[in-house]
């Protein structure tokens, strides 16, 4: 589990890229440090409530030899406001395009 801050702000809102970015830092952070991120889907489910800490919820899908899935749900009073889904890869050789 890991808690993200929100900060205060006059629209009362949590920010969408911030709640995004704090998924999937929360993701990063359960991969082998020489996968990076290639795909996400994110979607929205509830607004969020920046006076309530959110806490991002990772479920490991899958640890493959070259790719890592991550599932993360953000959660507020007990319910899903967020949740994401992130694919990482090792770092591979493949088609350039110019």
């Amino acid at each position: 589990l890991y808690r993200g801050r929100s900060p205060q702000v006059e629209w009362q809102r949590v920010f969408g890229g911030q709640t995004i970015a704090q998924a999937l830092v929360a993701a990063q952070r359960t991969v082998e440090p020489d996968r990076f991120v290639h795909s996400l889907h994110g979607y929205f489910m509830r607004p969020g409530d920046i006076k309530v800490p959110i806490i991002y919820e990772v479920d490991r899908i899958r640890d493959g030899g070259s790719f890592t899935t991550r599932r993360v749900l953000a959660i507020q009073h007990g319910q899903a406001i967020f949740s994401l889904e992130a694919s990482f890869q090792v770092d591979e050789k493949g088609l350039e395009h110019q």
